[in-house]
């Protein structure tokens, strides 16, 4: 599922009310944090905190945390891992498996891919969050920003997705979460009708796995 900046994986079997609440609390962070710290591309740090506040707010307890930084583009050493497999293998979470998943899922259309580059890009930035949903229900999200030495209009969709290709800086947050169910169950029913109402306003939600009636996709 495809919720504003952020792709978030599950498995099919999750149930609806897990799902649910991990959705609208995606959604629900992210506005929280544009209403009170602005774009992720003009101050990314003051967004972040607000982003992860807003889901401590709402009840979600951090298990782990991490932060990195590297250069896009370099060469790697003998056998340094890269900060990004090195979150998802602390989290137990094969990283071939999520990178496959994703691209899988924004290649399935066009639209898909389009809906991440409108939340996710501007100018030479990319800021997108891979998550992963599992039961608990909890939630390992990884914060990518990338500052390119060239716009992204004109790197296409697979070159974005071949970091030696690539050239500027990336930085990586990752943080664990698990949700305190008596403390959201409060505002569970209140929240997703906002969600929704929020949604409807500015097509923040895209299922690249939807059926899609009466128009042929790429």
């Amino acid at each position: 599922m495809l919720i504003g900046g952020t792709a978030l994986l599950y498995r099919a079997d999750t149930g609806q009310i897990q799902c649910q609440a991990a959705f609208d609390s995606i959604l629900y962070a992210q506005l929280v944090a544009n209403r009170r710290a602005g774009s992720r591309f003009e101050n990314y740090e003051a967004w972040y905190d607000a982003y992860r506040e807003a889901y401590r707010q709402l009840g979600w307890i951090k298990l782990a945390g991490t932060h990195d930084l590297k250069q896009l583009g370099q060469p790697v050493r003998g056998s340094q891992i890269q900060p990004l497999e090195a979150w998802l293998r602390m989290r137990s979470i094969r990283h071939e498996a999520v990178l496959a998943a994703v691209k899988s899922g924004l290649s399935r259309s066009i639209e898909g891919f389009r809906h991440q580059l409108k939340f996710s890009t501007q100018g030479s930035q990319l800021v997108i969050e891979l998550g992963l949903l599992k039961p608990g229900p909890t939630l390992d999200l990884c914060s990518i920003t990338l500052q390119f030495d060239e716009p992204i209009a004109g790197t296409s969709r697979d070159m974005l997705l071949v970091e030696k290709a690539l050239q500027g800086e990336a930085r990586f947050n990752g943080v664990s979460l698990l949700l305190d169910n008596v403390r959201f169950q409060r505002q569970r029913d209140e929240l997703q009708t906002l969600m929704k109402t929020k949604d409807a306003q500015g097509e923040y939600r895209f299922d690249p796995h939807a059926p899609v009636m009466g128009a042929q996709h790429e």
